[in-house]
């Protein structure tokens, strides 16, 4: 097990813990719950899911290889390249998920991402503030410099989402968690205008 340091909390936050207890098991499939600044690399019988309100949520799927991933990216870069592995910052994210996939620039073709989140939490804030588009324009870059091709993206609005991606199957499913369908309906917003 690998651990980030989080400035809030006195105790680590695992990143990758192969070993870990799943939040939920049904039948043969364990479901875990990605925390904020972590990330994880799910076998065929996972499911994996976050929370995301500002943080941006990045699923990796390689069907060919049967092999997906899931970062929850709390801030969207930091002026220290990363040192480690993890999903703490947009930017250390998809290289990480990539490395802990095993694809190499050649795979990238293969691969589809998802992107979530980044909301606008924070309704009067100095654009300085808005950590969830900072995220999103982030996540824009990263996969434009990977050559890393967007499948689906539900980011921006104001309203917070889960994702969820189901490794056997390869399926990803986001859900606004908005008070009204017209408030999901305004937060759909295509990553690459």
């Amino acid at each position: 097990m690998h651990a980030l340091p989080h400035p809030f909390i006195a105790t680590p936050i695992a990143w990758f813990d192969i070993d870990a207890a799943p939040v939920a098991t049904t039948g043969s499939q364990r479901c875990f719950h990605i925390a904020s600044g972590a990330l994880r690399v799910g076998a065929r019988t996972d499911q994996m899911q976050v929370l995301l309100g500002s943080c941006v949520g990045i699923a990796l799927l390689w069907k060919k290889r049967g092999r997906c991933g899931l970062a929850h990216c709390l801030l969207p870069g930091s002026s220290a390249p990363p040192a480690n592995l993890g999903a703490r910052y947009v930017s250390q994210a998809v290289p990480s998920l990539l490395r802990l996939m095993g694809a190499c620039a050649a795979d990238y073709a293969d691969i589809e991402v998802v992107v979530a989140g980044g909301a606008n939490m924070l309704e009067g804030c100095s654009s300085r503030l808005r950590i969830g588009q900072q995220n999103i324009d982030a996540a824009r870059r990263q996969l434009d410099l990977h050559g890393l091709r967007l499948r689906f993206a539900d980011v921006g609005g104001n309203c917070g989402r889960t994702l969820t991606v189901d490794c056997a199957t390869q399926e990803v499913k986001v859900c606004a968690i908005a008070p009204t369908a017209p408030a999901r309906a305004r937060s759909r917003v295509a990553l690459h205008a």
